[in-house]
């Protein structure tokens, strides 16, 4: 019996073992080469951490909420999860303190400004930017060539939102291109209308809403009208079809969306893209976010989760990964680097983010957003289904958005 009891001690002693050298990652992703970029840095830490085993749950980006929203619930939160702006927000409460494993000025000191806000909070550093997005605009080369509409290729030829209309018209109308401009079914990329036309969601103090405004008015009823008329399909914000698969089925003639489609797109074969800066309004904007690697606390192995996250994030680390996958490091030292085939893409995602003002960042990394960003699609689909108009659908987000800040 004393040998029995002893094996058992010794296999849950090793059990026990096994559980601190494995570190569970939980990875959405959202173009088919992701996963086997990540897998190849997995092996290439497990090399540099021979005690350690990396367990990695892939997720479409579609159910990466209410995966981490059950882990977190079940207190089996994983050690580190990659994650956008909204959920870095979200899991603010439970997330690991990175300041007690690094100096905190040195750490935050390696990132771009624009990426601060969202993992600062409270002197706590809850996470790490992983890589920056952009919303941006891709178009079909040979629809436009067919039409006889010349694409604007730097940041001195902007397109008015008037011209913009008038190059959608023609592409649908004179190209095999059925549709001018596919639209993300995301709050963020309507966004970019209402900074364009020189609205904000939050005030600079962070305390009221002022989205209810003659510049939040003049972007949804922009954005209401594309759809009215027949530019934007529907059913893409109705009836939730994928605007990416019209758009590289070459039926699209634009499509607006982010910088994080560039190795995804690599893959087309049946006609040529590029991508155009933003058209402006009152301004030229975009909306940064970002790609995030988190802790939680309540994790079974949070200091090599910290681990991990300081090495992916490392200027030797991140910007190989950030290559490889074609995507805009948020490191300071990553200025000028060669993305090889995407370097004039890059160049004016980069270009659209250097004239966004910084209350864009801000507006995304107040708390609040993380709850409204639902709420916000909804009122815009009311609108679209013309169940109110665009003005009610404003008073709506704004009562909303100043009933949640009070709180």
């Amino acid at each position: 019996m004393r040998k029995v009891w002893l094996l058992a001690l010794v296999l849950l002693l090793g059990s026990l073992a096994l559980a601190k050298g494995t570190l569970q990652i939980v990875w959405f992703t959202e173009a088919p080469t992701e996963q086997a970029i990540l897998d190849k840095y997995i092996k290439m830490y497990e090399a540099a951490n021979p005690d350690t085993k990396v367990e990695v749950t892939y997720v479409p980006f579609q159910q990466l909420t209410q995966k981490l929203e059950l882990m977190v619930a079940g207190n089996t939160p994983p050690d580190v999860a990659r994650v956008v702006t909204a959920n870095i927000a979200q899991f603010e409460p439970v997330a690991l303190d990175l300041s007690t494993y690094v100096d905190s000025a040195s750490f935050l000191n390696q990132f771009l400004p624009s990426q601060i806000p969202f993992i600062y909070r409270k002197s706590r550093i809850i996470g790490a930017p992983l890589d920056v997005t952009a919303n941006g605009l891709f178009y079909n080369k040979d629809c436009f060539a067919e039409a006889g509409v010349k694409a604007p290729t730097s940041s001195l030829n902007v397109w008015t939102w008037e011209q913009w209309r008038e190059a959608m018209d023609k592409v649908r109308n004179n190209s095999k291109c059925r549709f001018a401009l596919s639209y993300d079914f995301t709050t963020y990329r309507f966004s970019t209308l209402l900074y364009e036309a020189g609205g904000r969601y939050i005030d600079e103090s962070g305390k009221k809403f002022v989205v209810d405004s003659p510049q939040g008015l003049r972007a949804l009823t922009f954005f209401a009208d594309l759809f009215k008329d027949g530019f934007i399909p529907k059913g893409q914000w109705l009836s939730n079809d994928d605007p990416s698969t019209l758009f590289r089925s070459g039926l699209s003639g634009m499509y607006m969306s982010g910088n994080w489609n560039l190795s995804q797109f690599a893959q087309i074969k049946n006609f040529n893209w590029g991508v155009m800066p933003l058209p402006r309004d009152k301004m030229r904007s975009t909306v940064p976010g970002g790609k995030f690697v988190m802790g939680f606390k309540n994790s079974k192995n949070p200091d090599e989760a910290a681990k991990f996250i300081q090495w992916i994030t490392s200027k030797e680390i991140n910007l190989p990964f950030s290559k490889d996958n074609m995507v805009l490091s948020a490191r300071k030292d990553a200025k000028g680097m060669k993305y090889g085939q995407f370097d004039d893409a890059i160049a004016i995602y980069e270009s659209d983010l250097s004239v966004t003002p910084a209350y864009v960042g801000k507006d995304w990394a107040n708390p609040v957003m993380a709850q409204m960003n639902t709420f916000i699609r909804g009122e815009i689909v009311k609108v679209l289904l013309g169940q109110q108009t665009p003005k009610q659908a404003l008073e709506t987000i704004q009562a909303e958005g100043n009933k949640l800040l009070r709180q």
